[in-house]
């Protein structure tokens, strides 16, 4: 993917750092805001374990061009997951995974994760979904978020 000439090492005698690459779906027709998806899809990738610490993302340019979107659609994206403080931004070397480095203070989490369940609440019944049903997709996707196996290197 791409070039990252910053950080010279003995694999990389060149300062050559490749993105991780990453595998996302979207899904134009869906009615969820194509940048929410591939912010969505970067944070699942970290929760499965796919992504690691201070790994480098794939540049905007390269992400766009990979899913066919504009680059304003990554470019939101980033904003987002920088704004989550999933990713840090260092110019002109690109995003990487934050690490943890700067995590949400417990007021933000919580404000977040409210605003995201009362969104599944609210979007579920709008589809005529029980409460009951509603509960087994939440427990059904955090099932599919469970770390699968470590990363080799």
């Amino acid at each position: 993917m791409g070039i990252d000439h910053t950080d010279a090492s003995p694999r990389y005698p060149l300062g050559i750092t490749p993105a991780v690459p990453l595998r996302i779906h979207i899904q134009p027709n869906s009615g969820v805001a194509l940048y929410k998806q591939v912010a969505n899809e970067v944070k699942a990738a970290f929760l499965r374990g796919a992504l690691g610490s201070e790994e480098r993302l794939p540049s905007v340019r390269e992400l766009a061009a990979e899913l066919g979107v504009n680059p304003t659609t990554i470019v939101k994206a980033y904003d987002q997951l920088e704004n989550e403080r999933l990713i840090v931004r260092r110019q002109g070397q690109g995003a990487f995974v934050a690490g943890g480095r700067e995590p949400l203070r417990p007021e933000e989490e919580q404000g977040l994760l409210t605003k995201l369940a009362r969104q599944l609440a609210l979007e579920g019944r709008r589809l005529g979904w029980s409460e009951a049903e509603i509960k087994a997709q939440l427990d059904h996707e955090l099932r599919a978020l469970r770390p699968t196996r470590k990363r080799k290197r």
